[in-house]
């Protein structure tokens, strides 16, 4: 998904599901801190709370607004 479909889907602060290292450790919880910006060859990426990379907005799985997410780190 591109960043404009994203932002205007998903506010900052949005919940969000993300998988930091490949699936490895598991799933996070947390939420989006930024909106989401295209970068190289059209990729979307948005950061999230607690976790210093960017993600492809396309492995980004958005959460209900009232789900309980992890405490920043």
């Amino acid at each position: 998904m591109d960043a404009e479909t994203f932002n205007s889907l998903y506010v900052v602060g949005t919940p969000v599901r993300v998988f930091p290292n490949l699936c490895e450790d598991g799933s996070r919880i947390t939420r989006t801190r930024t909106r989401a910006v295209q970068v190289q060859h059209g990729l979307a990426v948005v950061h999230v709370d607690g976790i210093r990379c960017g993600f492809d907005t396309r492995y980004v799985d958005p959460l209900p607004a009232d789900y309980v997410t992890e405490p920043v780190r």
